[in-house]
């Protein structure tokens, strides 16, 4: 089928065929049938004998994969869209099974990110559904791809957009996976919950819900030891939450600081540290910073203690305690003006009698110093 708008325009590119100052008219039909002839070659629709073989190789795919050989599904699902690029479904099968393999994700996202041009020549029902699909095989992507606040923002629109009747438990379970992952816990509790709701039989989401219960069991009781000032206890139950989940940040950054306040620097400092390794767009990123610092002060390691807290006021320059340590480093130093900045910048963000005397004493020494004739 031929777009006729699409038709006139490449006809209307075509001008150079006619001799300049020449008006070239014809009846309707006329251009619409010279014009086909001429751009029937490019047409890039499958053949009838395509599109049949097609359609053959996909439902030999879903036979393949219904039996458990993913390979030769993924290479009947990848000859489909040979015969047949504009064959959405196999398109989005292919997409599904390549975002399987780390060596593929990037394949699988060019592919889904190609679906809304496959999809809106689709039309119709047909054409949400497949949009819907194809939005949580990426948000699923996205959160194997660590990528999970995108996951996030993805699957928020993918489900608040959902046509009539679309599958919404897997786009809520993969939501509340992405929840999972970005520590959104009540978030991701209350996702996998919907999700079951809908579908009571989503193996998945209750997997997960229970999973994401058992280690929230461990990470809480932790808290609690901690508040309770048990050091031992809550560190034996962090280590049991990390245990089940070692992409565990936060229970990673708790643990760190619990050692740090047990009096083992060097732990205290290797938990820190692997914890900033698990993803840089961790919420509390300048939080571990932070601590990292105050670990390294410890082990009088203090330029590179001085380069945390610099790292954490850069991205979260309203950390009162970040600045705080960065002028005490300094009024060591004696470098009292940059100190004094230091100490305002705290008690502008947290107004601590702690950080006043910082600042006095800063002020002092430095009244000091100019007294004694040689200014700083």
């Amino acid at each position: 089928m031929v777009d006729i708008d699409i038709v006139y325009n490449r006809f209307e590119q075509c001008s150079y065929f006619f001799p300049p100052g020449v008006a070239v008219r014809f009846p309707t039909s006329v251009p619409i049938l010279l014009l086909l002839l001429l751009f029937a070659p490019l047409c890039n629709g499958p053949s009838h004998a395509g599109a049949e073989e097609a359609e053959a190789l996909y439902s030999r795919g879903r036979e393949l994969v219904t039996s458990g050989n993913y390979r030769q599904a993924e290479q009947a699902f990848a000859r489909a869209v040979a015969e047949n690029p504009q064959h959405g479904e196999a398109l989005l099968q292919l997409a599904s099974l390549q975002s399987g393999n780390i060596l593929s994700y990037g394949k699988a996202e060019d592919i889904l990110l190609s679906m809304p041009n496959t999809a809106g020549k689709t039309g119709g029902k047909g054409r949400d559904d497949l949009l819907f699909r194809a939005g949580v095989c990426m948000g699923k992507l996205y959160v194997k791809s660590g990528r999970s606040a995108q996951a996030v923002a993805l699957l928020r629109n993918v489900v608040a957009s959902a046509p009539p009747g679309a599958a919404l438990d897997e786009a809520y379970a993969t939501l509340g996976l992405a929840h999972y992952y970005e520590r959104l816990y009540d978030d991701a509790i209350f996702d996998m919950r919907k999700a079951i709701k809908i579908n009571p039989n989503n193996a998945d989401a209750k997997f997960n819900l229970k999973t994401i219960r058992s280690r929230l069991e461990h990470f809480q009781a932790g808290k609690l030891f901690s508040r309770l000032g048990d050091r031992p206890r809550a560190v034996a139950e962090y280590r049991k939450a990390i245990e089940l989940d070692p992409r565990f940040i936060e229970a990673r950054h708790r643990l760190g600081v619990e050692l740090y306040l047990a009096g083992n620097a060097p732990e205290a400092l290797k938990e820190l540290r692997r914890a900033s390794l698990v993803t840089a767009d961790y919420r509390k990123a300048h939080e571990i910073h932070y601590a990292e610092g105050l670990a390294l002060l410890r082990l009088d390691r203090t330029g590179e203690a001085m380069g945390r807290f610099e790292q954490t006021v850069q991205a979260r320059p309203a950390f009162a305690p970040a600045h705080n340590e960065i002028g005490k480093i300094l009024l060591e130093r004696e470098e009292y003006d940059v100190a004094i900045d230091h100490f305002v910048k705290a008690i502008g963000s947290d107004p601590k009698a702690e950080y006043a005397r910082g600042l006095q004493v800063a002020m002092t020494r430095k009244a000091k110093k100019q007294a004694a004739g040689t200014p700083k």
